[in-house]
């Protein structure tokens, strides 16, 4: 018996082949840009094939604030894919296989504008990121400034994130921190924004606004209070708190 398919209300191809993938109107762009969307992209072991994980962590990266991606289970479209789905509109999207694929997707879709400078900024910051890795720093903040100056319509706030991360392991503790407050500008509600500003409060020494910011990202994402990385955080900040106090 085949696979029911759930979203049968609209079925495109990624690469704008359909006619329902047209141009959006600057009105229609900047409603999409301000809704929250939501994109799910199947992960079962066809779609997989097909390169689904690389797919969902291409759109992840390249998304703006305003869309949440995750990954989801079959969606009935099998030997088509990868495939995903855009909600609310149930628009199920097949053969998105390339980064120009979802760049051109987000940007007819979620209002994520410029494709190409999207496209151009993530390369940017994929290169600052093996960099960051190798240990080059002063390279991988060049790169990842130089992403940020491109000022992509998805994706800048993983970019000022990383770069906070680099700035911190540099010692330019104050950098990175006004680094961590641009990313929460943008995505006010993405945690990890608000973990790299406790990161950096707590190398300058400031450890109640580092637990503070500690405490906003547990109320965006509960689900950290299960992460090892975070319990050993909140304890190492409560011990120097304890600390403090025992000394004022």
């Amino acid at each position: 018996m085949p696979k029911k398919n759930f979203f049968q209300q609209t079925s495109v191809r990624a690469d704008g082949s359909n006619a329902n993938l047209q141009q959006r109107s600057t009105e229609e762009v900047d409603r999409r840009r301000t809704q929250h969307q939501e994109i799910r992209v199947c992960i079962n072991k066809t779609c997989r094939r097909s390169g689904s994980l690389e797919t969902l962590d291409i759109i992840r990266s390249l998304a703006p604030p305003s869309v949440t991606v995750q990954s989801c289970g079959c969606l009935g479209s099998c030997g088509v894919g990868p495939n995903l789905v855009i909600l609310p509109m149930e628009m199920i999207v097949n053969h998105c296989n390339t980064a120009a694929h979802a760049a051109r997707l987000l940007a007819l879709q979620c209002g994520a504008e410029n494709p190409d400078v999207n496209l151009k900024a993530l390369a940017l910051k994929q290169q600052a990121n093996k960099e960051f890795e190798l240990g080059n720093y002063p390279k991988a903040e060049k790169l990842y400034s130089e992403a940020i100056d491109l000022s992509p319509s998805g994706g800048l706030h993983f970019i000022f994130a990383n770069r906070s991360a680099l700035r911190l392991a540099l010692g330019e503790f104050k950098a990175a921190l006004e680094d961590a407050k641009e990313a929460a500008k943008i995505a006010p509600q993405w945690p990890q924004a608000f973990l790299r500003q406790a990161d950096a409060f707590s190398a300058m020494g400031e450890i109640q606004a580092a637990l503070s910011a500690l405490k906003t990202a547990l109320h965006f994402d509960p689900s950290l209070r299960r992460s090892k990385s975070y319990q050993v955080k909140s304890r190492d900040l409560e011990s120097k708190l304890a600390l403090l106090i025992a000394n004022a």
